[in-house]
């Protein structure tokens, strides 16, 4: 039976529809940006969580990065001049009972390589564990090792921080896509859509090859 996460977190059930947001812009001013990219800090608002939107810089998390328990936070990820070496964001929104999580988390580590080549990091947030409770730093942990994890950062995610706004439930798992040198969401798709041969998200391919990173 497919299933969806109700945003309070009650949970219903995961679904393969694909869901994109609204498009508005975010971010530095731009005469600031093109004299230093990292003037100003973080970047400016509206956060969010939808397409357009940028990601909130309160956000952190306690997982495993990619190893060692530690915690992340959005200010961790922002890369404004790529001196982290990170290229593109993708956050993979995921519960531990959710079927179509666990075959995306499958089919994690075959993108390994290509996503080390472009600079593509990505970072697993598990919302809810099996009883459908909030996830903890177990859930993460169990998570990360049921699936050999090892170059992906894990953590639990137990409000849900990349919850769409202004709907009542959401299909699993949703990806995140996000430019690091802006921290602006460029893509939100809801559900796992099976590709084969498995490849990267093509439009964190895209933001990362603007940002500099390798070609496959």
């Amino acid at each position: 039976m497919k299933r969806a996460i109700c945003i309070v977190l009650a949970c219903a059930g995961c679904s393969s529809a694909p869901r994109d947001f609204s498009t508005d812009d975010a971010g530095v001013a731009p005469d600031v940006a093109a004299a230093d990219p990292c003037a100003g800090g973080y970047p400016l608002g509206p956060y969010g969580t939808g397409a357009g939107q940028t990601v909130n810089p309160g956000l952190q998390w306690q997982g495993y990065l990619p190893s060692t328990a530690s915690s992340v936070g959005a200010n961790d990820l922002f890369d404004c001049d790529g001196s982290k070496g990170i290229n593109a964001l993708v956050f993979d929104v995921a519960a531990e009972w959710c079927a179509a999580c666990q075959s995306q988390a499958s089919s994690m580590n075959s993108l390994t390589t290509p996503d080390a080549t472009l600079g593509i990091k990505v970072v697993t947030l598990v919302v809810q564990d099996n009883s459908e409770a909030p996830a903890t730093i177990k859930t993460a942990q169990d998570w990360k090792n049921q699936y050999s994890l090892t170059d992906v950062t894990v953590c639990a995610d137990p409000a849900f921080s990349f919850a769409p706004a202004n709907v009542s439930s959401v299909d699993l798992p949703v990806t995140v896509i996000v430019d690091p040198r802006t921290m602006k969401i460029m893509q939100v798709q809801q559900g796992y859509i099976a590709a084969y041969p498995v490849q990267p998200n093509a439009t964190a391919v895209a933001i990362a090859k603007k940002n500099g990173g390798g070609s496959l």
